[in-house]
């Protein structure tokens, strides 16, 4: 068996290749270790949640609301020039946000109106699906009917946010 002695120790080349797994088996547990601790102590770094008054709350709720109606205007541009391309990339890019921004939006509301959001945000993600399908298909009439029915739902929405 190869040896060979540095600074008064005796190495093998088994010894090394033990060393090495050792080596790696901690380089492995160090960073599980880091990826744990970060995952874990991530919220507890970050910024409290200021409370905020009601009319600010509605203030952010209407920005929120106002860039939905832009994106709104824009898609229906493009389900009216039967572009299905744009269509589709638009639902599944900017409005890949909507879920979320109106669940923080009717969280805000109260028991009965949160509800009512709720169930109007469901029936305009199910039209989102139908006018995805419909723009697969290049259906026009179908795109059409479920664009309106998913328009009519958000202004109900921004209806009981107001």
């Amino acid at each position: 068996m190869k040896s060979f002695i540095y600074k008064g120790v005796t190495f093998s080349v088994l010894n090394l290749k033990n060393y090495w797994t050792v080596l790696k088996q901690a380089a492995i547990a160090f960073c599980v270790a880091i990826a744990l601790a970060t995952t874990f102590f991530a919220p507890v770094l970050t910024q409290p949640v200021m409370a905020q008054s009601p009319s600010e709350i509605r203030a952010v709720s209407a920005e929120k609301l106002q860039v939905i109606s832009d994106r709104f205007d824009r898609l229906e541009k493009f389900v009216y020039a039967q572009n299905w391309n744009d269509v589709i990339s638009y639902i599944h890019g900017p409005f890949g946000e909507i879920r979320r921004e109106l669940r923080t939006i009717s969280a805000q509301l109260g028991k009965t109106q949160k509800e009512s959001a709720n169930d109007l945000a469901n029936n305009l993600f199910k039209n989102f699906v139908i006018l995805d399908v419909a723009a697969k298909d290049k259906d026009a009439i179908a795109a059409e009917n479920a664009f309106k029915n998913a328009l009519q739902d958000f202004e109900g929405i921004v209806d009981l946010v107001s």
